[in-house]
């Protein structure tokens, strides 16, 4: 299972353990899941205030099960951790509790972004030892029992704000039309990640960001968190491509052209550096070139996985439905 953002992550999991509930729609708002650029024009995968308010009405919507924010914005750093503390130890079989860290404050976790703060969304249990807590990362694939004070601490951090809750039982198999929905909710033809750091470049080499083209590399220190995003178009195409019986080998196409994608923001990223670092605005034009081939590759993406909606949506308003059987080799 492809990990590209630690919310969804994180309740996601819960819908792999109920039988007959499939989780890849809810990718849909993954691709193009909100992000932010600075007054300063650098890119930031959170900002802060944001909540997950659309990827809370969208599960219950489709999914049934309400997600509620316990986090009081209101109140101050230490009640919300000490209203966090009461959650875990009281919690219900069944309820998941969600807290947004700064995985940055326990470095016994990995931080394979060395972002300095990691806001990060994680799961806790309490464990048989009062001390102790159960972590569940599904984001990093990780789960492990750590020190309660230590996770608290990493609470505590400035740079979080937020929390949820939610209960396994309420869970149950997405509507189609619920699926139709979300999928016309979260598409569009455009690309904003590309066109944000094509309009940072531009801030950067004509001033209006704050240290020119020196501050270019800072700006852009956050494209790897973002671009792992890119691969929910893959659990787009598993979703469309199971339900519709198609050909693996093109199914396995369209995941290389995402793969490709996501690791060409690599040399983006690299780009970038290059020009922050010589300070040659002759070097730009290259940029400006990657950044528009990364464009088009992403808007075919687009337009395949459309072309496969669309199939799908036929499907469901045939008067009679067309019997397929499941191709092998889709990834559940």
């Amino acid at each position: 299972m492809i990990r590209v953002h630690c919310f969804v992550s994180c309740v996601c999991e819960s819908l792999k353990r109920v039988p007959g509930v499939d989780q890849r729609p809810y990718y849909f708002g993954v691709w193009d899941a909100p992000f932010a650029v600075t007054d300063e024009f650098a890119l930031a995968y959170h900002a802060p205030g944001s909540q997950q308010t659309f990827f809370c009405d969208w599960y219950e919507r489709l999914y049934g099960a309400p997600i509620r924010s316990w986090y009081d914005h209101a109140a101050s750093q230490a009640a919300n951790v000490r209203r966090l503390q009461g959650l875990v130890e009281d919690r219900p079989p069944g309820r998941n509790v969600l807290v947004m860290l700064d995985l940055y404050r326990l470095p016994e976790r990995e931080n394979k972004f060395n972002q300095n703060p990691f806001p990060h969304y994680v799961m806790l249990q309490t464990t048989s030892d009062p001390e102790q807590w159960l972590m569940q990362d599904p984001d990093f694939r990780w789960e492990g029992v750590l020190p309660k004070e230590r996770i608290l601490e990493a609470a505590r951090s400035p740079a979080v704000a937020g929390g949820y809750l939610f209960d396994d039982g309420d869970i149950r198999p997405a509507p189609e039309g619920a699926v139709r929905e979300y999928f016309r909710a979260c598409f569009t033809p455009s690309n904003p990640f590309t066109e944000a750091l094509r309009e940072i470049v531009h801030a950067h080499l004509d001033g209006r960001a704050p240290g020119g083209l020196t501050s270019l590399a800072g700006a852009l220190r956050q494209i790897p968190v973002l671009a792992i995003r890119k691969y929910a178009y893959e659990h787009g195409f598993a979703f469309f491509w199971r339900a519709l019986a198609l050909d693996v080998p093109e199914f396995d196409a369209c995941c290389d052209e995402v793969d490709v994608l996501v690791k060409a923001f690599t040399a983006v990223q690299y780009r970038a550096l290059k020009l922050s670092m010589s300070g040659d605005a002759g070097l730009a034009p290259g940029l400006f070139e990657l950044l528009d081939q990364q464009d088009a590759l992403e808007r075919r993406i687009k337009q395949r996985l459309h072309e496969v909606y669309d199939e799908w949506c036929a499907d469901l308003d045939a008067p009679v439905r067309p019997t397929r059987t499941n191709p092998r080799g889709i990834v559940e």
